[in-house]
């Protein structure tokens, strides 16, 4: 193998990781943020389908994500 195969090989890896860890954050983000949003004593009623909702579109754009970038 050649260097420049090498180099792009450590490339690609280091920003699926990155990458990853960009998308968890952010999903784990969406998540808390829909249930804080309410009052103290804990999340409202409508915030439980809201939050399904985020979560199940944050996961359609991380397939997307994973269709489109080939590593």
């Amino acid at each position: 193998m050649n260097a420049n195969r090498i180099i792009d090989m450590i490339v690609r890896q280091v920003m699926r990781r990155l990458v990853n860890k960009g998308v968890n954050k952010s999903i784990d983000f969406a998540s808390r943020k829909g249930s804080d949003s309410g009052a103290s004593d804990g999340p409202r009623k409508t915030s439980a389908p809201r939050h399904a909702q985020n979560l199940r579109q944050a996961q359609r754009v991380t397939r997307q994500m994973r269709r489109f970038m080939k590593f």
